[in-house]
């Protein structure tokens, strides 16, 4: 699982933590998120990894509702992206994706709508961005 955190070196205070996670919570677009990322930043100062980790993966989450994305789970090194019925990606795309990978990122054969992204050399602060990168390219 990838977690993200405000630890309260960053932010002490309870209620502005709280407001924090909120605005983080309900980003809805890219856009959004770079305005919170500063905002965060002018008052708090750099953020510590945790934090980055956290918008991460909220950028993650907006990329998913773009993309129609039904869930994402990662067992034994596999991500399984499970795309809804109507999923809002070109089939071209997701043929140059897989075909670029060099065989980490492939079809379910069973399932269709499941793509398969090896992440098991990936380190845990790199996840994120592997993940981002890859979804960004489906967009």
């Amino acid at each position: 699982e990838y977690t993200g955190f405000i630890p309260s070196g960053y932010i002490e205070e309870p209620m502005e933590k709280m407001e924090v996670y909120k605005k983080i919570a309900s980003v809805s677009s890219e856009t959004q998120l770079e305005g919170l990322i500063g905002e965060i930043e002018d008052r708090f100062g750099p953020m510590p990894d945790e934090v980055q980790s956290l918008l991460a993966l909220s950028e993650i989450r907006i990329f998913a509702s773009r993309l129609k994305i039904a869930s994402m789970k990662e067992r034994q090194g596999e991500l399984h992206v499970e795309f809804g019925k109507v999923a809002a990606v070109s089939v071209d795309r997701v043929l140059s994706l897989i075909g670029n990978s060099g065989g980490t990122v492939r079809l379910n054969p069973q399932k269709p709508n499941v793509l398969i992204m090896d992440t098991g050399k990936v380190g845990l602060k790199e996840k994120s961005e592997f993940i981002r990168g890859r979804l960004a390219q489906l967009l």
